[in-house]
C-alpha cells in the first residue's frame, strides 16, 4: 500500500477546493446519514402508501435530473464556485423548511425543491474531476470518500437513538435540522474559501448549442457507460423499498435498521481505501464486474432472509457486508471511469446529461417496484429485481468489457497515453 501512504503524505499538497468540499462533506454528510434508514418510515407516518413513497423519491430524483441540465450548463460557462454557493444556500433553506412539513405531500413538494437545489451537482464533480490525474484517480477519490465518510458510516446509530427518543418522524425532523444548521456553515465555509477553478466561457455557444457538443461527446465516449447505468438502476428502482420491507414484513426494529445501516456503513468505509487502489491497478472493468457480482450475492441472501426467525439478523448483516464491499469497488470505479472519458470542458453539461436516463428508469422501476409490493406481496419486487438481474448479466459483462477497455490499456500501459 506504498500507493496510499504517498496520497496520505499529499493532504496538504491536495487542490484547496477538494479540501474545502471533503471538510464540508465531512461535516455534513453525518446529519444527513442519521435519517437515511427512517426515511421511508417517516413518509408512511406522514400518510404515504407504498405507491406514494414511490411517486415522492421518483419525483425527487427527476427534479434533480432535471436541475442538472441547468446547472451543468451553467457551471462550464459561468463557472463553478457561484452556482455551488447558491445551491448549497438554497438545500440549507430547504431542510430548515422541511422540519415543518405537515403531511407527506407538503414533503414531496419540500423534497423536490430540495432536488431542484442541487443543480450545482455537476460543477462539484466537475471540481473533483478536473483537479486529479487518470493514474491517481481511483485512490484520490477513495481518499476523499473516506473523509467524508469517517462520521457518516456511524451516523445510522445516531439516528436510531434519535428515532427511540422522539419517534420516527421528530427524530428524522431532528435530523432535518441539523442538516439546515450544518449546511449554513458549510455555505459560509465554501464562500469564504473556495476559488474558482474554470473562468467563464463564451466558446460554448447559447443552451441549445451547448448540449449539442455535449451529447456528440457522449455518443463517442459514453452511450454504452449510460446504458449500464440505466439498467442497473431500474433494478435497483425496483428493489428501493428494502427499510420499508425489513421493518414491515422482516420484522426488523428502529435500531436493528440503524445497526445494518452502521454495517454497511463501516464496512464500505474501510474497503473505500482498497478500492480506490484496486480501481487504478487492476483496472475499472475489474472493479465495476467485481462490484456488480457482489451486489447481487447481497440482493440473493436478502430475498432468501425468512421474516421474524432468529436467523433474520445474521442474514441481513451478511448481505450488508456483500454489498458494502460491492459498492465501492463499482461506486469509485465508475466515478473515476466517467471523468476518464469525458473531457474536462464538456464534464457539467455531460455530467447533467448523463444522469438523466438512470434517473428516469429508476423512477419508473421504483413506481413498478412500489406496485409490486402492494398489490403482489412484499416480497415480489426483490424477487423479480434478482431475477433480472441474473437474466441480465451477460448483456452487463459484455458492456462493462466495452466501456473500460481502452482506459484499463492506458493503466497498465499497454494503450496509447491518457490526455
Amino acid at each position: 500500500m506504498r500507493e496510499f501512504r504517498e496520497v496520505f503524505s499529499k493532504v496538504k499538497g491536495l487542490p484547496r477546493n477538494i479540501k474545502v468540499l471533503a471538510a464540508g462533506w465531512l461535516l455534513w454528510s453525518p446529519v444527513q446519514a442519521m435519517s437515511g434508514p427512517y426515511i421511508q418510515l417517516y413518509v408512511s407516518r406522514l400518510g404515504a402508501t407504498t405507491e406514494d413513497i414511490s411517486i415522492v423519491q421518483s419525483f425527487q430524483q427527476l427534479a434533480n435530473a432535471a436541475s442538472r441540465v441547468i446547472g451543468g450548463y451553467i457551471a462550464d460557462r459561468h463557472g463553478r464556485k457561484k452556482i455551488i454557493i447558491i445551491g448549497t444556500l438554497l438545500v440549507s433553506l430547504i431542510y430548515l423548511l422541511m422540519v415543518f412539513a405537515p403531511d407527506w405531500r407538503s414533503y414531496a413538494i419540500l423534497t423536490g425543491l430540495n432536488s431542484l437545489s442541487l443543480f450545482y451537482q455537476p460543477a462539484l464533480e466537475g471540481i473533483q474531476a478536473d483537479s486529479v490525474m487518470l493514474q491517481t484517480r481511483g485512490r484520490t477519490y477513495a481518499f476523499v470518500n473516506f473523509l467524508s465518510g469517517l462520521a457518516s458510516s456511524v451516523a445510522p446509530l445516531g439516528g436510531a437513538a434519535a428515532v427511540n427518543a422522539l419517534g420516527i418522524v421528530d427524530g428524522v425532523r431532528l435530523s432535518f435540522l441539523l442538516s439546515a444548521i450544518v449546511g449554513f456553515f458549510i455555505t459560509w465555509m465554501r464562500l469564504r474559501y473556495m476559488e474558482e477553478t474554470l473562468p467563464t466561457s463564451d466558446n460554448h455557444g447559447g443552451f441549445v448549442e451547448a448540449y449539442r457538443k455535449a451529447l456528440a461527446v457522449m455518443k463517442q465516449h459514453i452511450t454504452n457507460l449510460i446504458l449500464v447505468d440505466v439498467i442497473l438502476n431500474f433494478l435497483g428502482g425496483v428493489t428501493f423499498l428494502g427499510n420499508y420491507y425489513m421493518y414491515y414484513y422482516l420484522g426488523v426494529d428502529k435500531t436493528g435498521l440503524g445497526l445494518l445501516a452502521t454495517l454497511g456503513g463501516v464496512t464500505g468505509l474501510l474497503f473505500t481505501l482498497p478500492a480506490g487502489y484496486i480501481a487504478d491497478k487492476q483496472g475499472r472493468g475489474f472493479s465495476i464486474l467485481w462490484g456488480h457480482i457482489l451486489g447481487t450475492l447481497s440482493l440473493l441472501v436478502f430475498v432468501l432472509t425468512p421474516p421474524h426467525t432468529s436467523y433474520t439478523m445474521p442474514l441481513l448483516a451478511f448481505s450488508s457486508l456483500m454489498g458494502s464491499l460491492g459498492g465501492p469497488l463499482y461506486g469509485i470505479a465508475y466515478s473515476t471511469l466517467r471523468a476518464d472519458l469525458v473531457p474536462k470542458e464538456h464534464r457539467g453539461r455531460v455530467y447533467a446529461l448523463m444522469g438523466i436516463p438512470p434517473v428516469i428508469a429508476w423512477s419508473i422501476g421504483a413506481i413498478i417496484g412500489g406496485w409490486m409490493y402492494n398489490a403482489l406481496s412484499p416480497h415480489t419486487p426483490f424477487v423479480a429485481g434478482l431475477i433480472l438481474r441474473v437474466l441480465l448479466t451477460p448483456l452487463l459483462i459484455v458492456l462493462f468489457k466495452s466501456v473500460t477497455l481502452v482506459i484499463d490499456q492506458q493503466l497498465t500501459g499497454n494503450g496509447s497515453p491518457a490526455r
